[in-house]
């Protein structure tokens, strides 16, 4: 019930605000308590946090091509297990090496995959400490007093999980709220521009 009165109340207030937040964005004079913000879309379009992700991408790809060397070593070593006897110590020698060979890779894989997690999380906190300090800058300067989070993606009518997403939005329904892209150019700011790979994400409405 507490959950369902909340939900009701921030409804009434966003569709109280929804004709003057326009006026407040465009015009720089603020009369309007709320906004929103599409947090997956400045995720996708933030400049350092993507990059930060490549290069782990990069290291990724980069170790791979070390495994499938390590795993080529370890069926040259099994190989020479065929030119002995089984049970004879030189078969026990190529064995040992063998089993020693794939713990150590085992272990090196294991201590790279924490490493990558590590660094995958460290950039999506950094990224969203840089994104919540924006919409507190944003925010105060406007006079916003709350700032929900918003998808502005269509759902996909031919995936489930998509219209799932869909129908657990918080907001349903939003005009002119959205502040976006001006937090994004705000992150941004500063960050040279790559060369893009693909195209660019369109405009959240």
């Amino acid at each position: 019930m507490k959950t369902s009165l909340c939900s009701a109340a921030v409804a009434a207030v966003l569709l109280s605000l929804g004709l003057s937040a326009g006026q407040a964005y465009g015009q720089g004079a603020p009369t309007t308590s709320a906004a929103v913000i599409d947090i997956p879309y400045v995720f996708k379009n933030h400049l350092r946090f993507q990059q930060a992700i490549n290069d782990i991408k990069k290291d990724i790809d980069a170790y791979q091509e070390v495994l499938k060397q390590e795993q080529q070593k370890l069926r040259v070593e099994a190989e020479k297990a065929t030119q002995f006897r089984a049970g004879t110590q030189e078969y026990k020698n190529v064995e040992e090496s063998v089993a020693r060979m794939r713990v150590e890779s085992q272990l090196e894989a294991a201590r790279r995959q924490k490493d990558f997690m590590e660094r995958e999380a460290k950039a999506y906190f950094t990224a969203y400490k840089e994104v919540e300090a924006a919409v507190k800058e944003f925010a105060v300067r406007n006079r916003v007093t709350l700032v929900l989070r918003y998808s502005g993606e269509d759902m996909d009518p031919t995936n489930r999980e998509s219209i799932m997403q869909g129908i657990n939005r918080f907001v349903v329904y939003q005009d002119r709220l959205n502040i976006t892209e001006m937090v994004l150019e705000m992150v941004n700011r500063g960050t040279p521009l790559a060369t893009p790979t693909s195209p660019p994400l369109p405009t959240r409405r």
